[in-house]
């Protein structure tokens, strides 16, 4: 074959690997992205977020760029069991999700603080655990707070689909108080003003979350999930995804 010619070979095929799916696929991370403030939040139609920040350090590292497919919580998953993103965060590992997701290790979000807001005249409502038995406890529906609270068939737990709503409902008498993480408690109360009239009571405690990102095992880029480990875990030592977090705590 004349050089000429084997030349414009090896070019076509350098375009053809360029244009295929697989590889722009490998060059694009696709993130399932459910909103759930502060980790993943979407304001005037942009997002952004702890988990957003964590990821662009990530894709970064790889010589990666993103981009974002908005859905429900469930609407994520199925996207991750379709192949149609490959990565998501904010999750719990769950048997029944190893089938299409391969979690990423290490987990990056070990523990959360789990706090009780009350109307700001009943801050001191709260001192001990035992408080909590009198009272009307808002609870995010499906949401786990830890295996004691959880298994507390004593307790007055009424659901509700977000913490928006539960912070609605303590403001107009419609419950107690309210339970969810510190920094997405902090978000909301922030963000509708309420600063002045809700409150964290004294009583809190730790739930270890073991939260993790996760691959979609159809997605091409599976099989750089090593590269993946290895970006995130280099975020972990260095502390720099806790400083990210430092940034999203109310002062």
């Amino acid at each position: 074959m004349p050089k000429k010619v084997l030349w414009m070979f090896v070019g076509l095929l350098g375009v053809g690997l360029m244009l295929s799916p697989a590889v722009r696929a490998q060059s694009t991370i696709v993130v399932a992205f459910s909103e759930f403030p502060p980790y993943k939040v979407v304001e005037e139609g942009q997002v952004g977020g702890i988990d957003v920040e964590i990821l662009k350090e990530i894709a970064a590292r790889m010589g990666r760029t993103l981009t974002f497919k908005q859905g429900t919580f469930e609407d994520c998953l199925e996207m991750m069991a379709q192949g149609t993103a490959d990565v998501m965060s904010s999750l719990l590992r769950r048997p029944e999700r190893e089938a299409y997701l391969h979690y990423v290790q290490p987990r990056y979000r070990p523990r959360s603080v789990k706090v009780f807001f009350v109307r700001s005249p009943d801050r001191d409502s709260i001192r001990f655990y035992d408080d909590l038995k009198t009272l009307r406890i808002g609870v995010k529906t499906k949401a786990s707070y830890g295996p004691m609270f959880d298994n507390d068939q004593g307790l007055n737990k009424i659901p509700a689909d977000s913490v928006k709503i539960n912070i609605s409902k303590l403001v107009a008498g419609q419950i107690d108080t309210f339970l969810t993480t510190d920094l997405e408690g902090d978000y909301w109360v922030r963000r509708l003003g309420l600063e002045n009239r809700i409150a964290k009571a004294p009583f809190n405690f730790t739930h270890l979350d073991e939260i993790y990102m996760a691959i979609s095992r159809k997605s091409a880029f599976a099989s750089q999930s090593g590269a993946f480990s290895a970006a995130l875990n280099a975020l972990v030592k260095k502390g720099i995804i806790q400083e990210i977090e430092s940034r999203y705590r109310k002062p």
